[in-house]
């Protein structure tokens, strides 16, 4: 089945309707939901939606330009055969503005300009459209991800939790993100740092004061939602 574009709060809205219809558990209900939408099961929906998207990448396609005569006033400080004919067009009440090199050379021959003067402009003008192909290039500009806001504990009311003989555990890999609850009333976000057959390894992400504090549960005391974690709280 193909898979549509929804979120996580879609489909967990659409798993508490369909609990409250077929009268069945919030975890299966996630279950149904992420198969009927194309997933594998609700660990692969939920880590498929958490991904984040890939920057893109545009191309600026703007074309810069300076005039030559303007690009040359800038240097006209420079100790340099470029400055001296910077100084030189500043001074000169008649510069015209061209387009080519050759239109400028015929202009200093008209005026009876030194053959040194004529080698210096052939030479800035090479250096101008250097100047004009570099800036140019193609820029690549990269549109940042929004920075994940970090998450915070949920309380949860009305919760009835559910015994331990009942329980089934949810599948996690090492870095998912998840939930626990000590007590039932409400869930901290953990992340999974080790798994084997028996516990799963987590790290806290909440209270500041306890965050990278790493404790081990059982399987079935870690949850993909505050709800199931306060429904499947830790037992002492």
């Amino acid at each position: 089945m193909e898979k549509k574009t929804h979120t996580l709060e879609y489909i967990k809205r659409q798993a508490s309707k369909l609990k409250k219809e077929r009268n069945i558990k919030h975890a299966d209900a996630l279950e149904i939901v992420a198969k009927n939408l194309g997933y594998s099961n609700w660990q692969h929906c939920q880590r498929s939606l958490s991904k984040p998207s890939i920057p893109q990448i545009t191309l600026t396609k703007e074309i810069f330009h300076v005039s030559f005569t303007d690009w040359l006033k800038r240097h006209k400080n420079r100790d340099s055969p470029l400055g001296d004919l910077a100084t030189d067009m500043l001074r000169d009440s008649t510069w015209p503005l061209y387009n080519t090199v050759e239109e400028y050379q015929y202009y200093l021959r008209s005026k009876n300009a030194h053959s040194d003067a004529v080698r210096t402009l052939k030479e800035s003008w090479k250096t101008y459209t250097t100047y004009l192909k570099r800036k140019n290039l193609p820029q690549i500009k990269r549109i940042q991800l929004k920075k994940e806001m970090p998450r915070k504990i949920v309380y949860a009311k009305n919760i009835k939790p559910l015994h331990y003989s009942e329980r089934k555990h949810e599948v996690f890999n090492v870095g998912d993100k998840a939930w626990v609850s000590w007590g039932g009333q409400k869930a901290i976000p953990v992340i999974v740092t080790e798994v084997d057959d028996l516990n799963y390894s987590v790290k806290a992400e909440r209270p500041l004061s306890k965050a990278g504090d790493v404790y081990s549960l059982f399987l079935d005391e870690v949850r993909s939602t505050p709800e199931l974690a306060c429904i499947n709280h830790v037992t002492f």
